[in-house]
């Protein structure tokens, strides 16, 4: 009788420490990822408030200058905030900001086209 409990014991405790393991590395992985996504979330604000800054001082410039001005803006930024980022990660989130502002332009010019017609 006494065996049989002692067996109990250990295969209940072998489960235990089983599920502590898969749930603790669940919890790991759920916490990486949410500081992986708030790091990006970090990293697409600072794009977009320094491509919007650049379109508004740079103007008259030519996209050239403006993407170079940006680069400079935005690893500024990075630095001050203690941010890393690779050359393709920022074209590409330079590229995602520049689209948007764009498509929110376009939307908007639309709808005031849309409203001088029916005048």
């Amino acid at each position: 009788m006494e065996e049989v409990q002692t067996a109990i014991l250990s295969a209940l405790s072998a489960i235990l420490v089983a599920l502590i393991g898969v749930i603790t590395k669940k919890v790991v992985a759920f916490l990486n990822e949410k500081g992986v996504t708030e790091k990006l979330n970090k990293k697409r604000y600072l794009v977009d408030l320094a491509v919007n800054a650049i379109e508004q001082i740079y103007q008259n410039e030519e996209g050239e200058v403006k993407l170079k001005k940006a680069k400079q803006m935005i690893l500024s930024l990075f630095n001050d905030n203690g941010l890393s980022i690779t050359e393709t990660e920022l074209d590409a989130l330079i590229e995602a900001s520049v689209k948007a502002m764009n498509d929110a332009f376009n939307s908007t010019k639309v709808g005031m086209i849309e409203l001088k017609e029916e005048k």
